[in-house]
Parts: structure tokens; C-alpha cells; sequence
């Protein structure tokens, strides 16, 4: 029996692919930050996440967010500074691992 206080892992997924999946991470850039909001966009889509504490972050930081999805949008669980990410190297590990391990 599931324990009532686990959540399932957060999948790591592309914006694209949000729709299909309910806890999610995505890294991308903050395009848009409005108060405790941002627009974060991943390459492959934009997606507004809401988040209940003021955060730290700039338009234009690389970040991953961890999420559920409500709606179309997320609501920010936790965010984690990627700015030391090479993210065109992040972005072609990650389809080379989905074409090899999820076919």
C-alpha cells in the first residue's frame, strides 16, 4: 500500500511534454518574472509556474523547477540554480538517454 505522505518522483520532461505527466522537472531559462511568478521557457515551449514564496531568481537564469501540474501551468514545489549548466550539452545527453533507455 502507497504511504499518504510519498509523493511520486518528479519525471524529468521537456515543456512540450507537460501535458502528459503531473510531477514534472524542467530546466530552461527564466524568460518573465513577475512577483512570486516566472515564465520559464525550455526550448520547446514556455510555461508559467507559480510559486508561494517570493524567489531569488532574474529573468535570463538557467534554472530547474520541480512541479505539479495545474491547469496548463505548475505550481513551484522548488527551484534549483542551473547556472553552471552547459545547457546545449544538458539538452543533448537528455535525448540521448531518452533514445536509448525509453524507446
Amino acid at each position: 500500500m502507497a504511504d499518504r505522505f510519498t509523493k511520486p518522483p518528479f519525471k524529468k520532461v521537456k515543456i512540450k511534454e507537460i501535458p502528459n505527466e503531473k510531477y514534472v522537472s524542467v530546466v530552461g531559462a527564466i524568460i518573465k518574472k513577475n512577483g512570486n511568478d516566472i515564465l520559464l521557457d525550455d526550448g520547446t515551449g514556455q510555461i508559467e509556474v507559480v510559486f508561494g514564496d517570493d524567489i531569488s531568481f532574474k529573468e535570463g537564469d538557467i534554472v530547474r523547477v520541480f512541479g505539479i501540474t495545474i491547469s496548463g501551468s505548475l505550481k513551484g514545489e522548488l527551484i534549483q540554480d542551473m547556472s553552471e549548466l552547459d545547457i546545449k550539452l544538458y539538452r543533448e545527453s537528455f535525448d540521448k538517454i531518452r533514445s536509448l533507455y525509453y524507446k
